[in-house]
């Protein structure tokens, strides 16, 4: 009987470890797409297969776009060397340039070309709750990632 008992609970050890357990940092591939829930609850857009995630979120009342990078899996922040990146909005109105700036940060050392935070001024968003957007073209852990499409507040 004790044998037995081993063998599922063998059984159930290696089942666990099939899961997105989530403590590792690299590259990976998935039978099907999953979902990381955003720290901030903010749209989260993935890059390539997991290497790193955006959260967007949007401060209507501030007339502001704030944007995070984190390593697979949203546990970390990433911060990635760059001053500047940009995101095309389609708004109601028309398509709207949101230009990302670094935010430096005393407290986490992080400074400008060197940070996981960014923040476009987007005063246009007053009102609207949901818009498409693209991510033309940004630079992480020297991989580039071009025309990048997600929703908010829906992700990609």
């Amino acid at each position: 009987m004790m044998p037995f008992h081993f063998l599922i609970l063998a059984v159930l050890v290696a089942l666990g470890q099939v899961g997105c357990s989530g403590g590792h940092d690299h590259d990976h591939s998935h039978a099907e797409p999953h979902y990381h829930e955003p720290p901030h609850g903010g749209a989260g857009v993935t890059l390539g297969d997991e290497a790193a995630h955006i959260e967007f979120l949007v401060d209507a009342a501030a007339g502001s776009v704030t944007a995070w990078f984190f390593t697979p899996h949203m546990e970390r922040y990433l911060r990635i060397q760059a001053e500047t990146f940009e995101v095309l909005a389609k708004l109601p109105d028309g398509e709207a340039r949101l230009t990302f700036r670094a935010v430096a940060n005393a407290g986490t050392g992080e400074t400008v070309g060197d940070t996981s935070q960014f923040v476009a001024q987007a005063d246009g968003l007053a009102g609207v709750e949901s818009f498409d957007a693209v991510l033309p073209e940004v630079t992480v852990r020297g991989t580039v990632y071009r025309n990048v499409a997600f929703n908010y507040p829906k992700g990609n």
